[in-house]
């Protein structure tokens, strides 16, 4: 993401003489689809902290010189690598978010967008149509595109899940969680982590249990934490819990099926327990521009994508209300147009 301009340039775009669709509709797109090139060709795993020649980097990554070059120069505008004498290295954010060999790599989400750009093709339709003209994007993935979609929500996940998991209330008397549509599992681990009494169930579909098994592993938290593969909009919640967690789920579907899944989550709830949501949250950032464009993007993302869209507070307490939730209370995160909503029974 380009973030960062000239005392003139901010000038020269706050009036609108340079447009701003240059950088909106060309670069911005154009770039995106450059970073996931660096990535799925295997250019990024050529470069190192030390200035390599492009020809050098094109060898490894067996790609011709020219578009190795013209790559490299996309990822240095992006602030990922820095160029010298026609060499190229990695900068610290780049070996951070696209190295190997770096723990914090963020490969899978990357491969995962360049995989999401693929399908914007025919968005016309679902705008014409206000609906995905076929069926939901989870019907149609292959258990590759699965292990993109899991390992990209882990990615993410793992950028906010001890702030995530501080803005959830635990009372003295709760034991249960359950963790619907939980995927990986990590925010129940670390949930679990911070209180030693709860145990959690991940309640989630058949392909994603092999991920969930393998960060339960990771994380020495199998006496906690166990995955249950079901579906949750169409099988019956396990019962007697304390907590339920609905973490990136409200957004994949419509008002009606939200209304559905409150019911199931309020009848699956003991007494004084609580339903979740983390998700992002129309309106939650007032006037920032990258709140509003987080929001407004996701929302046409999984319009597109799977049939849902974002919510604002408002619409999250109507449909939590008429399931017989008593109160909802947000919790905004760090990150631009997301929050944390507590329902209580």
């Amino acid at each position: 993401m380009i973030y960062k301009f000239s005392f003139i340039e901010k000038i020269l775009l706050s009036n609108d003489i340079i447009p701003h669709p240059f950088a909106d509709a060309s670069s911005s797109v154009g770039l995106g689809y450059a970073l996931g090139c660096s990535v799925k060709l295997k250019i990024a795993d050529a470069l190192a902290m030390d200035y390599q020649p492009v020809g050098q980097i094109a060898k490894k990554a067996n790609v011709s010189e020219i578009g190795c070059e013209l790559i490299l120069d996309c990822l240095d505008a992006l602030g990922y690598v820095s160029k010298q004498d026609g060499k190229y290295a990695f900068t610290k954010r780049g070996h951070k978010n696209l190295s190997l060999q770096s723990p914090e790599n963020f490969r899978y989400f990357i491969l995962f967008c360049d995989y999401l750009y693929k399908g914007y093709a025919n968005m016309d339709e679902t705008i014409k149509l206000g609906k995905r003209p076929h069926s939901n994007m989870l019907e149609e993935m292959s258990e590759y595109e699965w292990e993109l979609f899991s390992r990209a929500m882990i990615d993410i996940a793992r950028t906010s899940t001890k702030e995530v998991i501080s803005k959830v209330p635990v009372s003295s008397t709760a034991t249960t969680v359950l963790d619907i549509g939980g995927s990986h599992g990590l925010y129940s681990i670390e949930l679990c982590k911070k209180n030693p009494k709860l145990k959690a169930t991940i309640f989630d579909l058949p392909p994603v249990k092999k991920y969930a098994e393998e960060c339960i592993a990771k994380h020495n938290a199998a006496s906690q934490v166990s995955p249950l593969s079901g579906d949750f909009m169409k099988d019956p919640l396990p019962n007697g819990n304390d907590i339920i967690l609905s973490f990136n789920i409200i957004h994949g579907l419509n008002t009606e099926e939200n209304e559905q899944l409150a019911k199931k989550a309020y009848a699956a709830l003991n007494a004084g327990g609580i339903y979740v949501v983390l998700d992002q949250i129309k309106g939650i950032g007032g006037s920032s521009q990258l709140s509003k464009a987080t929001t407004s993007y996701m929302a046409l993302n999984l319009l597109h994508q799977a049939g849902g869209k974002t919510y604002s507070l408002d619409e999250v307490s109507s449909f939590t209300s008429k399931a017989g939730f008593r109160k909802v209370e947000l919790k905004k995160l760090n990150a631009p147009g997301f929050g944390v909503i507590v329902c209580y029974k």
